[in-house]
């Protein structure tokens, strides 16, 4: 019996020396390393504009900065999707929480090709788009100059606010636990004010 969990115990160990690169990649260091930079994202100054015919466009400055281990996780294959949502609420002085009205939502698929070493943008399933630089492929995941989210002006008194965010929920499963744990892969804006005519 002593044989047995000893033998247990050697291959426990075993497996733990071999699993570690992994565990260390996903968790973004290894043992006695300080702790990584962080993913950071801000948008600036997003407001509607109208056009004729109505359509609300939206017009911001982004900017990003990926935790290096994005970056290896793009390069090793891993899909990210970035979500840009933009919400409408109405104000209700009687209430905790203001009315949600309207939620437009867009989707952004970052993949990485090692053979052509191009990055390939989606963007609500249209047709990907090739850079061979990723900051310019993140642009294109999260412009938001040019985003028609409304066809018809904004009622008087409804205000506005976007966020944008890497969605951590279309990540693979074996992913998910460390996505939701360790702050290099949080990436997100918070809500943000838009600046309405």
């Amino acid at each position: 019996m002593r044989q047995y969990l000893f033998q247990r115990l050697i291959q426990a160990g075993w497996m733990l020396a071999m699993l570690w690169p992994a565990v260390a990649w996903s968790q973004g260091t290894e043992p006695g390393s300080p702790p990584p930079p962080v993913a950071t994202m801000t948008v600036q100054q997003p407001s509607l504009t109208g056009q004729p015919g109505g359509a609300q466009v939206l017009a911001g400055q982004v900017s990003v900065s990926l935790s290096p281990v994005l970056v290896q996780a793009i390069e090793r294959g891993v899909t990210l999707t970035f979500l840009s949502e933009f919400k409408i609420y109405k104000p209700r002085w009687w209430w905790f929480v203001d009315e949600e009205l309207e939620l437009v939502v867009r989707h952004a698929r970052l993949t990485f090709h090692p053979l052509t070493r191009q990055f390939r943008v989606s963007v609500d399933g249209a047709k990907p788009q090739a850079f061979t630089d990723l900051t310019e492929a993140l642009k294109a995941c999260l412009a938001v100059n040019g985003w028609t989210v409304l066809q018809a002006s904004m009622a008087p008194g409804h205000y506005a606010q976007i966020r944008l965010s890497l969605d951590t929920s279309a990540l693979p499963k074996a992913l998910h636990v460390t996505a939701l744990t360790n702050e290099s892969w949080a990436l997100s804006t918070g809500w943000v004010g838009v600046t309405t005519p």
